[in-house]
């Protein structure tokens, strides 16, 4: 559509908002912003679809329709409920995420390609959560971070907790197992940031998996190189390192592990 329409981008709007806002519009503001030029572009590209949609309607012999459905994003914040955006640091483009600052407000609204106003429900809640130590993952803008109500680091639970959790999630009745398990992923953890070895994840959810698939195979340690070492890291001399200095100290190859039913 901005093809179409010979729109600036969203790299255009973000750099150099006073200069976009005036040629979309034909009025010099100095203190233009980035959000103000999305509104024009979003004025301009309703305005489009809907032409488009009254010229379908017209000549039905093309067989060509149109029709607009919600995004989940936008249902929630129409009905009030709870949604959550996931790793909007990876977002390519970063006036995606601001395009929405709108929204982002207590009581924002946004106008759909419809033409119709969205008010944000008093009700809806939204969560943004990222990983900001994970390769790709960048800095959020600021922008967005200013409209947060609430911003919180959120590390791994204590291993008591980490242990009730997996256990429940898991079905795993072998506490004293688990407890070793939850042991060995945060040594791994441990391990990993003395010596520098970020290019792999490791937490809960390879707990989880370590525990799932150490019930179906009935070998801890064999579970644990496919769910847990081979995660940590894609280098195969760490993963030696890890297996030796973390791994085989608690559960040897020779040693027959398995989760208790």
């Amino acid at each position: 559509m901005a093809k179409i329409m010979n729109l600036p981008g969203l790299d255009d709007m973000d750099y150099d908002p006073a200069g976009v806002y005036q040629a979309l519009t034909g009025l010099e503001k100095e203190d233009a912003t980035s959000q103000e030029c999305m509104a024009v572009v979003m004025e301009r590209v309703t305005a489009k679809v809907q032409a488009l949609t009254k010229r379908t309607e017209e000549n039905q012999s093309s067989g060509q329709t149109y029709r607009y459905v919600d995004t989940d994003f936008i249902k929630a914040l129409r009905y009030g409920y709870v949604i959550e955006i996931q790793e909007p640091s990876t977002i390519a483009q970063p006036g995606v995420l601001v395009g929405l600052n709108s929204l982002l407000e207590q009581s924002g609204t946004i106008t759909l390609p419809t033409g119709e106003i969205i008010q944000r429900h008093p009700d809806a809640v939204v969560v943004v959560t990222t990983n900001t130590s994970y390769e790709g993952c960048r800095g959020m803008n600021q922008s967005v971070l200013d409209r947060m109500s609430l911003v919180r680091d959120v590390e791994l639970p204590t291993p008591e907790v980490m242990v009730q959790r997996a256990m429940s999630v898991t079905g795993a009745t072998d506490e004293y197992q688990v407890g070793q398990m939850v042991q060995v992923v945060n040594d791994l953890a441990e391990y990993c940031r003395k010596n520098s070895i970020s290019d792999g994840s490791y937490g809960m959810r390879s707990l989880i998996d370590w525990i799932t698939s150490a019930e179906i195979t009935g070998d801890v340690y064999q579970s644990a190189l496919y769910t847990v070492i081979s995660k940590a890291t894609a280098d195969e001399i760490d993963r030696e390192a890890l297996i030796s200095a973390v791994l085989e100290p608690m559960f040897g190859p020779k040693r027959k592990n398995s989760i208790k039913e």
